[in-house]
């Protein structure tokens, strides 16, 4: 322990010294070296002890004005020795070469004046090339030494060896703080039994031996290094042993993933929901769309662009993009022209769904097939603190557009709805409710004048929307914040937001006539607490509990907010039906829209007053 507190005492002196006064101690350093090594190179020429004093002066000035110089112009004094390499030593030993072949023409012309044996000039560069790399390699050593020789470091087992996971073992190895990397297992089992600088290689079979005996803290996969299968198999595994897994994929860039602390880049939908993609037919999708003039309100927003992507991508004459808010749809077509969309097709439209006269007047020469209605405010706690402009948006929006479509004699109107709706608690559930009942009350109220086809499609948490909780817990595991989760039973239904959308146009195909309900098969519920548990495993980090108070990340349940519930219904009870498709379900809810224009004036009447009560809501709906 003297030995261990001398060696950080003499670390943190020479960590305190700043640039110059670095410069100055190796300046020092070598001239000690390069004197000494004079001495000894006449000493080993002679086979006897020679003393300083012995050898003539300008022998000395002759060496330390040649190496100074030499290393002055290799600016090798710049070298940063906390960095100190392979590329660092081939300078330093280049430099030396070059001194040999100065003082050998030197030793020849000035024999007369300045005699010393030519020995001389071959022994001495050796022993100071010898002596100055192992004072560098010494002192990087010191400069580099951490409380790892108290503090356990991390120790690090990494799957795959190609050339990049060997460009990775380098620069770990540069900088010890990092980790340790104990062993290495070649996923082709190529190099069994055999070692990498040091480094135990073992295959594939040895992996659960190498985790155990070896202690590993840390798994890094390279590149295809495995299967997503085996990957995955991995995770499930492993994750509860608190052994972080980092998946390395980009080849010019490893080392950055690997320092990043978490790999958030590298995570999908399906790495973390850990279920195969849903299918939708092609040929489904175009029928539906192409050469049609569609029009998608809301189309900057999470659900309506990417209904603006997945529609472009089957050839429609025409595509209106209502929207609002002036920068998404800014960035809405900004991301369109990255895919290099035909900018005929795009019609961006900054507009209002909540203005009857702007709809009228805009659209009155325009020709217009279907509407893909995914305007509405959908955060749940902004819906508790702002009833009013909630309610106003998701429902009198909802209200015009759907006057708009009648008036325009629209054939197909399409109504993005939501799990909420069913038993609302929330006002935003309540909203959508009255959404659904605005629907069926027009279509009943007109449907012998019409042959607008309407359709109600609901469906749960869809990932990448706007206040879904997986782009939170990903964006808290980038700021290395806890992850936030309202209560450990909290469950819900997930799917991506290009699945979402392809249902959605899918469910419209579906409904040939009327007003039909349909809800999108969303598998079972999955519970929240352990999504945030996996996606900080999948992102590299661990747990921090009581069990692991070392852990990276913590989770903090902070408890159900208003509005909110454990768990979501997609149907009132079990009055579903299937469909063409295993993923679709139609729903048979009975929507009562008896007493729907007294409602309505209810709910004006609310927010005339600025007095919006939810009890009240929940009774009228």
């Amino acid at each position: 322990m003297y030995h261990t507190n001398g060696l950080f005492m003499i670390r943190y002196n020479l960590n305190k010294l700043g640039n110059y006064k670095k410069k100055f101690f190796l300046i020092i350093s070598d001239f000690i070296i390069i004197t000494f090594a004079i001495v000894a190179s006449y000493s080993l020429r002679h086979e006897k002890i020679y003393s300083f004093l012995e050898i003539d002066i300008w022998v000395y000035l002759l060496f330390l004005s040649t190496f100074y110089l030499v290393f002055y112009v290799n600016n090798i004094y710049q070298i940063l020795i906390r960095y100190f390499d392979y590329f660092s030593i081939k300078k330093i030993i280049i430099s030396v070469l070059w001194c040999f072949i100065i003082l050998i023409p030197i030793n020849f012309f000035l024999y007369k004046t300045l005699y010393y044996p030519r020995s001389i000039s071959f022994i001495a560069p050796i022993i100071i090339g010898i002596f100055i790399l192992s004072h560098r390699v010494f002192l990087n050593f010191l400069i580099n030494l951490n409380t790892s020789l108290i503090i356990k470091k991390k120790r690090i087992l990494i799957l795959g060896l190609d050339k990049f996971n060997i460009e990775l073992i380098k620069n770990i190895r540069q900088n010890p703080n990092n980790g340790i990397i104990k062993a290495l297992i070649d996923t082709n089992n190529l190099h069994k039994r055999r070692e990498f600088n040091g480094i135990k290689i073992f295959k594939k079979s040895d992996l659960d031996y190498v985790i155990k005996n070896y202690e590993i803290d840390e798994i890094i996969i390279g590149n295809k290094s495995i299967s997503e299968n085996e990957i995955s198999n991995l995770f499930d595994e492993y994750e509860n042993k608190n052994i972080r897994i980092k998946k390395l994929t980009d080849n010019q860039n490893y080392l950055n993933q690997f320092l990043n602390q978490s790999i958030i880049s590298n995570l999908n939908f399906f790495n973390i929901i850990n279920r195969p993609k849903i299918i939708v037919k092609k040929e489904i999708l175009e029928k539906k769309i192409k050469n049609k003039d569609i029009l998608v309100t809301g189309a900057g927003g999470s659900i309506g662009s990417e209904l603006c992507i997945e529609i472009l991508k089957h050839k429609p004459k025409k595509i209106f993009m209502l929207e609002l808010s002036e920068i998404n749809l800014f960035n809405l077509l900004n991301k369109l022209r990255e895919k290099k969309i035909n900018n005929k097709i795009l019609q961006p439209i900054l507009g209002d769904c909540n203005d009857e006269y702007f709809l009228e007047n805009y659209f009155k020469s325009k020709n217009i097939d279907e509407i893909y209605h995914a305007a509405a405010y959908k955060h749940v706690n902004f819906g508790e603190e702002n009833p009013y402009s909630m309610i106003k948006n998701n429902i009198f929006g909802t209200q015009k557009i759907i006057n708009f479509a009648i008036n325009k004699k629209i054939k197909n109107f399409i109504f993005i709805s939501s799990d909420k709706a069913v038993n609302p608690k929330s006002i935003l559930g309540i909203s959508k409710k009255f959404g659904e009942k605005l629907v069926k009350y027009f279509y009943d109220k007109y449907k012998l004048k019409i042959k607008t086809n309407f359709t109600i499609v609901r469906f749960g948490n869809v990932i990448g929307s706007s206040g879904s909780v997986i782009p939170l817990f990903l964006s808290q595991v980038a700021s290395r914040s806890p992850l936030t989760v309202t209560s450990k039973k909290a469950k819900r239904y997930f799917m991506s937001i290009s699945e979402a959308v392809q249902l959605v146009i899918n469910a419209s195909f579906l409904n040939k006539k009327g007003v039909k309900i349909f809800a999108l098969e969303m598998g079972e519920q999955i519970n929240i607490y352990q999504i945030a548990k996996r996606i900080i495993r999948l992102s590299g980090n661990t747990i921090k509990n009581k069990i692991n108070k070392s852990g990276d990340l913590e989770i903090k349940i902070i408890g159900l907010k208003k509005g909110e519930k454990i768990s979501e219904e997609l149907a009132l009870g079990h009055n579903l039906t299937k469909t063409n498709h295993k993923k679709i379900m139609e729903c048979n809810d009975k929507i009562n829209t008896n007493n729907m224009a007294k409602d309505l004036q209810k709910i004006r009447e609310m927010l005339l007053k600025n007095k919006i009560s939810k009890k009240s809501l929940i009774n009228i709906s």
